[in-house]
């Protein structure tokens, strides 16, 4: 009886978690289900590629429903990231733009941090949101033309290996400056770490596989993680550590890759 109970409490506390990021990680009114117990960010993170591969599924579904009803492959996938984009607020893509408004216009670390903590978009920032999202919507178009199924589970696996690369760059990252989003959140723990990537990895793995077969599944897990590990050593050289902003840019880009990559092997 004991075990049974600690199982369950241990259950409720992930459902507990995964409601606690789907409060942060979208808009929708996780209040109004239930009460999520109060726990810091960087413990429930590790919840956050479950989330994410969610997400996914919805943006998928929605995907395949609109080709299903004879709309060109490129406009649904239009649609489909405009829903994906307002249910998440799109709090990565603002995170992706404020990263490279920093980076393409600061002359050094200071500088480039103050831009990125304006919130007007700059030149940079629109440019490179209008260039993922077509890459996006290309790549989904390419994916969704294959069968019923495969866009929801690519885009399920993408998304919650994406979210994965979040909580692993802020458990292996030291905050760049003292205050801000990503270090009121705190650095997740090993444990939080080893969690979000086992989930992100397995999760992402099968759901990949099964949906485009063992060697694309394997070149998209590990040209995602080389963005993310790409990204990480450029803001290291020049901001010495992560903020949001490389948080949500980490996952905007190494989404971007995986799904580039599932289409082109498709083809």
């Amino acid at each position: 009886m004991k075990g049974i109970s600690s199982e369950a409490e241990a259950l409720k506390r992930w459902g507990e978690d995964v409601l606690a990021c789907v409060g942060f990680l979208t808009r929708m009114p996780v209040g109004s289900w239930a009460t999520v117990a109060v726990r810091p960010l960087s413990q429930v993170m590790r919840a956050f590629p479950i989330v994410g591969a969610l997400l996914g599924i919805c943006g998928g579904l929605v995907l395949a429903a609109i080709a299903a009803l004879g709309a060109p492959p490129l406009l649904a996938a239009a649609i489909a990231l405009a829903c994906l984009i307002a249910l998440t607020g799109a709090l990565h893509e603002d995170g992706f733009a404020d990263l490279l408004d920093g980076f393409g216009g600061g002359q050094d670390r200071e500088d480039v941090l103050a831009i990125m903590r304006d919130s007007r978009i700059g030149t940079f920032g629109v440019l490179g949101l209008v260039l993922v999202l077509i890459a996006k919507a290309t790549s989904l178009g390419e994916i969704v033309e294959r069968s019923w199924y495969v866009a929801p589970l690519a885009l399920a696996g993408t998304s919650a290996f994406s979210r994965a690369m979040i909580v692993w760059l802020m458990g292996t990252t030291p905050p760049a400056r003292p205050d801000g989003l990503s270090a009121s959140a705190g650095q997740p723990g090993p444990d939080a770490v080893k969690s979000a990537l086992l989930i992100g990895a397995i999760g992402s793995g099968l759901l990949l596989l099964a949906a485009v077969g063992l060697p694309t599944a394997l070149l998209a897990l590990i040209l995602g993680w080389g963005s993310a590990a790409a990204i990480r050593a450029i803001t290291m050289e020049r901001i010495g550590g992560q903020t949001g902003d490389v948080c949500g840019a980490v996952q905007v880009i190494s989404e971007t890759v995986m799904l580039a990559v599932i289409a082109i092997m498709l083809r």
